[in-house]
């Protein structure tokens, strides 16, 4: 009959361990703490695997999962922040000693990060451990609740003035890539991954693995003005990105926000490339007269509720809310 095992203590390190299916875990410092963790890992045969898989090798299989199911940008993604996270608490961490301070302490040792990246980073930690647990690597999350900082919404608007502005002080291929944001609307990750394949005459057509969600196709509508620009731009290369830097190598979006810090520096007010969405959004409203339906549907989201939510920019025309509040009493007035 097996010897069943018990703790031991090592002398070289005055640390109690214990051995369970030829891997030794550390049971602690504590005699009595030690045997309590044990006994608890005796009763719950599920929770010995947290204490024997690091968070390295747990980062490696999710990475390997991200990059077959994932797109290329995504997995890009989440290996830059990971790698992060195991350089700061090392290639030795079990799982289930991983804490809440863990996280603080590797946010605070990053404090470029906007509140946006951190809850990014922190956010895709939390995906590689309930990815763990669905796929049954471990049994339950080590941190079930994670402080992370509430993400900013990037409220930036144009006015007519300032965008005469900023175009001023942009040139050659920045330009062009503004420019063909302002005229459409669409994401700067959209942009930035438009190729000569995407564009059907007036239309430039994602398919649905490499749209936001991948469930459905994503259809941009090309104005005659930005129809020009990415004819010009395609029909120079037509092979890989369309929008390229000045050493025409593709934009990244590290690429984009140096362009736009340039910018922000020459004309006095905060300038990022996603402000040319917003104001593409807040214009449509506002001065088009389009509907939130269609708006919706250019903007690449799947119902009015997110222009609604998130494009509430028209707060920031009086103007309009004044033509708007003499509209809502109109009939009334009149009868």
């Amino acid at each position: 009959m097996p010897r069943q095992s018990k703790p031991f203590l090592r002398k070289q390190t005055q640390s109690w361990y214990c051995s369970i299916g030829g891997k030794q875990i550390s049971l602690g410092k504590d005699r009595e703490s030690a045997f309590a963790k044990f006994h608890e890992l005796m009763s719950d045969r599920e929770s010995i695997t947290s204490e024997l898989v690091t968070l390295y090798d747990l980062s490696q299989s999710y990475l390997d999962w991200c990059k077959a199911n994932r797109k290329s940008t995504t997995y890009d993604k989440h290996r830059l922040y990971l790698r992060s996270f195991i350089d700061h608490v090392g290639k030795q961490l079990k799982t289930a000693r991983l804490k809440q301070h863990h996280i603080t302490k590797w946010k605070d040792s990053n404090p470029n990060w906007s509140d946006n990246s951190a809850n990014d980073a922190i956010s895709i930690v939390q995906r590689m451990i309930n990815w763990a647990v669905d796929e049954g690597y471990l049994h339950r999350t080590p941190i079930p609740k994670v402080k992370k900082p509430r993400r900013r919404r990037r409220d930036v608007v144009y006015t007519d003035a300032q965008w005469k502005e900023i175009t001023i002080h942009a040139r050659g291929p920045v330009l062009d890539l503004l420019n063909f944001l302002y005229l459409t609307g669409c994401r700067p990750i959209e942009a930035r991954t438009l190729e000569a394949k995407h564009i059907h005459d007036d239309l430039i057509i994602f398919p649905a693995d490499e749209s936001k969600g991948e469930t459905d196709p994503r259809v941009v509508f090309l104005t005659p003005e930005a129809k020009a620009i990415v004819d010009r731009l395609a029909n120079a290369d037509r092979q890989g990105p369309v929008f390229r830097n000045n050493r025409g190598n593709p934009w990244t979006k590290n690429a984009i926000k140096c362009a736009m810090t340039r910018i922000t520096e020459k004309v006095g007010f905060r300038v990022i490339a996603y402000g040319t969405r917003h104001s593409y959004a807040t214009n449509a409203l506002t001065q088009g007269g389009v509907d939130p339906v269609s708006l919706a549907h250019l903007m690449g989201h799947k119902d009015a509720a997110m222009v609604s939510r998130v494009y509430s920019h028209i707060a920031k025309n009086p103007d309009y809310l004044r033509a708007q509040a003499r509209k809502a009493i109109l009939r009334r007035t009149e009868h």
